[in-house]
């Protein structure tokens, strides 16, 4: 399998990251990252959120989080602990077809083979001497490099908002010897209920407050263990949520004879790659004339560069890219019951107003009362190496999160 991240990129990145000394902690107490999927910049507004309110207002917030194209889960999970965008750790979809191997990625691959084109925090801190856990968070369960985080738990969707958070304070509440440093926290439940009411519906309100309560009994279990003081919290989410309803949906079938491709990717962003003989021109100006204006068509060479979505081979060779509410299906697998059970969903352009991630961060390392426009998701990896105190790898992003967040 090829080696994803481009070698030019990322020499480049190390050269920029050895010319950029992360500050120091400004605290010893542990640093947690928590990721609540789905929640959109504006559900802190919209939605019954007062933990969440109260520790934004008296922290760090960002506006708005861009996530990574696609802004989808994997890909975006990886580039907030990476600082590398899909197209250099690797993670370029949900799933995705490698065609050096002839093998296709899914959310249930943990094989170290997949993971290796980035280092996340937890190995960065694990290779500099600091503990790590993971409670939940893709990629976490795979080694990497020959190393795996000091604790983790294998991904379970069923298990409650509250037993997550009792599993993590457990970890929390060891000795200091043993006690981890670096902790990430996992909840999908508000992806889960956006997807299927859409992401103004009251099931995804009380998808909202259920992960409020959640994190009020860390911040209770914090304060009982005697590290409410000490502790830093990052909270981020992957993407945001928009609807799509059933009469914006573009069908492959009606821009192209799909027995010449292989379909790798649909939804807001389709991909084909063409099968051998198949004139690539010939078909991408053949799509081009049958497509709708709400629908783009590039080479995968041709995707614009604000996307960084044009190197690796398992990137389909022709992307499809709609815009907002519009969606790419084939025809086979799409059925109005189907859509009448998934109001909503994420993957469009980052740019895309609803696309827009949650980002907020409150302990005794951070400024307080600050607002801070967008901020692109590629620099949250440096700001938690900077909380802890390491080195980070190389990557995409640089410290001007970490120079606006902390107090120092």
């Amino acid at each position: 399998m090829k080696c994803f991240p481009a070698l030019l990129g990322l020499l480049l990145c190390g050269l920029l990251a050895a010319c950029s000394t992360p500050p120091p902690p400004a605290a010893s107490g542990p640093v947690i990252l928590i990721s609540i999927d789905g929640f959109r910049w504006d559900y802190l507004q919209r939605h019954d959120a007062p933990t969440l309110r109260a520790l934004a207002a008296g922290g760090v917030h960002a506006t708005r989080l861009s996530p990574s194209f696609p802004s989808k889960t994997f890909p975006n999970h990886y580039t907030l602990v990476t600082g590398l965008y899909p197209q250099n750790h690797g993670i370029v979809a949900n799933w995705f077809y490698d065609p050096a191997d002839n093998a296709k990625f899914d959310m249930s691959k943990t094989e170290a083979r997949w993971w290796q084109g980035g280092e996340p925090i937890w190995i960065t801190a694990e290779k500099q001497g600091v503990r790590s856990a993971c409670f939940f968070w893709p990629g976490s369960e795979s080694v990497n490099r020959g190393i795996r985080p000091t604790f983790f738990k294998h991904f379970d969707h069923k298990m409650p908002s509250a037993d997550r958070v009792d599993g993590l304070l457990a970890w929390l509440a060891l000795p200091a010897a043993q006690r981890p440093r670096l902790a990430t926290l996992y909840f999908d439940i508000v992806d889960t209920q956006g997807h299927t009411f859409g992401p103004l519906a009251p099931e995804t309100g009380a998808a909202v407050k259920e992960v409020d309560a959640a994190v009020a009994r860390l911040l209770a279990g914090l304060e009982r263990l005697g590290l409410r003081e000490t502790a830093n919290l990052v909270i981020v989410s992957d993407h945001g949520m928009s609807e799509c309803p059933p009469d914006k949906v573009v069908f492959f079938e009606d821009l192209m004879d799909i027995s010449q491709v292989r379909v790798e990717a649909n939804g807001p962003n389709g991909g084909v790659r063409p099968k051998p003989g198949v004139d690539v021109a010939a078909l991408v100006a053949h799509i081009r004339a049958k497509a709708p204006p709400a629908i783009k068509v590039y080479r995968r060479e041709d995707v614009p560069a604000r996307l960084h979505y044009s190197r690796g081979e398992s990137i389909p060779p022709i992307m499809l890219i709609a815009d907002d509410h519009w969606t790419i299906e084939e025809r086979s697998r799409w059925t109005p019951a189907w859509a009448a059970t998934s109001k909503a969903t994420h993957g469009w352009d980052p740019a895309t107003p609803n696309m827009g991630a949650l980002f907020l961060a409150n302990g005794p390392a951070f400024k307080q009362h600050v607002e801070l426009p967008d901020v692109a998701n590629i620099h949250v990896y440096d700001l938690l190496c900077a909380l802890l105190g390491v080195k980070p790898a190389p990557n995409d992003g640089d410290q001007r999160l970490a120079r606006a967040a902390l107090r120092r």
